[in-house]
């Protein structure tokens, strides 16, 4: 099957069609490629652009997000109320009311949802509110009780308030033991509803942390994403990034021959990933010193410097690449000091940083020298731009947030970290530009922004080459795989302030299309 999209322009290109032959591309040319079609696709004079890739997200948490009570938008607590009193409509007795995406930051009375407003919506259904960043949780005394919790407790690297119903970091895992759900069935589901919504965004390429985003059961996610793979049923291609609940679970996966590079061009399993601390919003990010705005609290880390240093050199046994979520630069300094041992000179099975956020300028140089790969999200700065300098204080804000920098020094890509944020490339590619919000007007770090090529390559041809993949995705060429996605505007005329408008009309991936407005 011959397929040419002609009418258009093409990235990087002078020609105005290009030749699908299959799963590949196969020539560039005008008009005279219509001659060689078996079906013809006219743009209309919109811009053809490589596929996205969102670096780093969690696909099937994305889907079970989109699948229940959404608090993105809530703008005070009587709306969250409204939103979750809504959502218990149709829910079977005693079923639990799971739902995400509150931001106590983005809300009038700059308030955490808390035990006593959930219990005045229901005592007879267990009710668990994930925050936007996912590091902390509140929920009801129905929850409590089915959690067998029944006081504060103290854990390691966690906390429960069991006055107030606010749970924290490991703490999270005693709730979602209890309410997460995983039948197979429901997980294609969510992963299907994952995809859907990457695909409508021009996303046809992920780095995915998804083993224990939404079950204990790794086999059983992994089961399914290769069944999935083999059956043809992916439309984004899943570089899967590791997560495990302990190094038992971890040294079975080595054991039964999975490492980096296990699997085909729709699954891959890629580096071993790690949670080293919390987040910068819920202020449980491991920071040297105390928080500007909170004194009292300086955050955690959620994994020791020996844990780091045991995992790290297990997957290097076993040619396995290990990238660390570290948000707080007491967090980043201990993954530094490990990687600083272990890292092989070069970096040859990239090794990185998740989120690059709170950086002294001598961390973002240690992570340049070392060529460790930045994984960073700019639509964070939506969000934190508004507070980062009140929580992390002025000094630091201005060396925090480095992406020129890092995108200049060393291998770097961008993502969304969704459901944190919902993957949107037009919207990231605005922000790392501006780097002012489009929620609150306020500006992060301008020094650090990109121009928008270095944009358009942190969603693309960056995120191939972090994830192995540059030989047959992330650019337009001949031979490359037919992986991209048709827009409503070429990005690179159009005002900055406009990137975030930009629309995609239509999606292809491995030759198919995949979504269509």
């Amino acid at each position: 099957m011959k397929t040419v999209y002609c009418n258009a322009h093409i990235d990087g290109r002078n020609e105005t069609a290009l030749l699908v032959e299959d799963d590949l591309i196969v020539s560039f040319g005008n008009e005279e490629l219509k001659e060689e079609a078996d079906e013809i696709v006219d743009c209309e004079g919109r811009t053809i652009y490589p596929g996205m890739i969102d670096s780093h997200m969690h696909l099937l948490e994305l889907g079970r997000y989109l699948s229940t009570v959404r608090l993105e938008d809530v703008k005070n607590l009587s709306g969250l109320k409204e939103k979750v009193t809504e959502g218990l409509k149709d829910l079977k007795e005693g079923k639990w009311l799971i739902g995400r995406g509150w931001n106590e930051e983005l809300m009038e009375e700059h308030a955490m949802p808390d035990k006593a407003l959930l219990d005045s919506i229901s005592t007879d259904h267990p009710i668990a509110l994930t925050r936007a960043c996912g590091h902390i949780m509140a929920v009801n005394s129905r929850a409590l009780e089915i959690a067998g919790i029944r006081e504060d407790m103290e854990l390691e690297d966690g906390y429960i308030h069991f006055d107030t119903g606010i749970v924290e970091e490991n703490g999270i895992r005693l709730i979602e033991k209890e309410e997460k759900n995983d039948d197979e069935t429901e997980l294609v589901r969510w992963i299907e509803a994952g995809m859907k919504y990457c695909n409508a965004h021009g996303i046809t390429s992920v780095g995915s942390d998804d083993f224990i985003s939404v079950t204990q059961d790794w086999q059983k996610v992994l089961n399914v994403f290769e069944r999935m793979s083999f059956q043809k049923a992916l439309t984004v291609r899943v570089n899967e990034q590791c997560e495990f609940p302990d190094i038992e679970a971890f040294s079975k996966f080595l054991d039964d021959g999975y490492t980096m590079f296990t699997g085909n061009e729709l699954f891959m399993i890629g580096p071993l990933k790690l949670i080293t601390d919390g987040s910068l919003g819920a202020r449980t990010a491991a920071m040297q010193r105390p928080y500007h705005d909170d004194p009292e609290t300086s955050g955690y880390m959620t994994m020791d410097e020996d844990s780091i240093r045991l995992y790290t050199e297990l997957a290097a046994r076993f040619n396995m690449g290990v990238i660390c979520h570290c948000i707080g630069d007491e967090a980043l300094e201990t993954v530094l000091r490990v990687f600083e041992e272990e890292v092989l000179e070069g970096n040859p099975l990239h090794h990185g940083i998740v989120h690059c956020q709170i950086m002294h300028k001598g961390q973002t140089e240690r992570v340049i020298r070392k060529q460790l790969c930045a994984y960073f999200q700019s639509l964070f700065i939506d969000t934190d731009a508004s507070f980062v300098k009140e929580r992390a204080g002025a000094l630091l804000a201005k060396t925090s947030y480095p992406y020129k920098t890092l995108l200049e020094g060393t291998l770097a890509c961008n993502g969304s970290d969704a459901p944190v944020e919902l993957p949107d490339p037009f919207k990231g590619m605005e922000l790392s530009v501006t780097r002012t919000s489009l929620k609150t007007g306020d500006s992060m770090n301008p020094s650090e922004s990109l121009t928008v090529r270095q944009a358009l390559d942190s969603y693309t041809i960056n995120g191939a080459r972090v994830m192995f993949s540059d030989e047959y995705t992330g650019s337009l060429e001949e031979g490359k795989k037919a992986d991209f996605c048709i827009v409503s505007r070429n990005i690179e005329e159009c005002d900055v302030k406009k990137i975030h408008e930009t629309e995609v009309w239509m999606t292809v991936m491995d030759g198919k299309k995949v979504y269509q407005a």
